[in-house]
């Protein structure tokens, strides 16, 4: 009898607040995950240890990252979830300073590596009046194969910023929950195709950054073995 794997999706909140409307929001999306049957998880980025990226490239060298906190604790609790809901509200028109950090930690990691191919994502922004579209689509985008996003303004000229928890439409909710179970979807049926984005990262890698490998290669010696296991270089004979 073979016991299927249940469905893990794990949820990374980017604001400072734990019951902000940012939460709010993802936990509607996490509660159509869990009726869809996936196992959930919420971090909260604020809880954990994470400095600032030192730009030291020791990540590329030896593949894995000099500084001494907490982020491969989140990391690794990413990466072998199947499915990422990350969330920020939106400031300044990009992700909070603290889930901006964790970014920059990863990001050049990220290019030259092959960290979350295989999830897929829902990006999730709140904000006062500013546009959340744009950040949802980076943030899903980031951490895998985006399968959609979801963003809420909650001021209004009238009453100013109100707690989503208290004064939402109805429709919130129910497209938050649909989204969620849509991702579930997404991840038993594995049916969303990759975007631009990978495709075009991926161009990027074997027609112009393998040049900068070949020429480099102690400098990228932690991630050499990545490239030549993925096709992203060839191997001298």
């Amino acid at each position: 009898m073979t016991i299927q794997k249940k469905i893990k999706i794990t949820a990374l909140n980017g604001s400072p607040k734990k019951n902000g409307n940012t939460v709010t929001l993802m936990k509607w999306v996490l509660e159509g995950c869990h009726e869809a049957g996936a196992e959930v998880e919420l971090i909260h980025i604020r809880d954990h240890n994470i400095q600032y990226c030192q730009g030291c490239h020791t990540c590329l060298q030896t593949g894995k990252c000099i500084i001494n906190d907490e982020l491969s604790q989140v990391y690794e609790r990413l990466s072998n979830s199947d499915g990422i809901v990350v969330g920020s509200p939106v400031y300044s028109g990009e992700p909070t300073a603290q889930l901006k950090t964790f970014l920059d930690r990863l990001t050049l990691f990220k290019l030259y590596s092959n960290i979350f191919n295989k999830q897929k994502t829902v990006g999730v922004t709140t904000s006062g009046i500013a546009p959340t579209k744009r950040l949802a689509k980076n943030l899903g985008n980031f951490f895998g194969r985006r399968v959609g996003i979801i963003g809420v303004k909650t001021a209004t000229l009238k009453k100013g910023y109100q707690p989503l928890i208290d004064h939402y439409n109805k429709k919130i909710p129910k497209r938050a929950h649909m989204l969620g179970k849509k991702l579930v979807k997404k991840i038993e049926q594995d049916s969303n195709p990759r975007g631009f984005t990978y495709w075009w990262i991926n161009f990027l890698r074997k027609h112009l950054l393998s040049r900068v490998l070949k020429n480099s290669p102690e400098h990228f010696a932690g991630v050499i073995p990545i490239w030549l296991e993925n096709g992203w270089l060839k191997s001298k004979k």
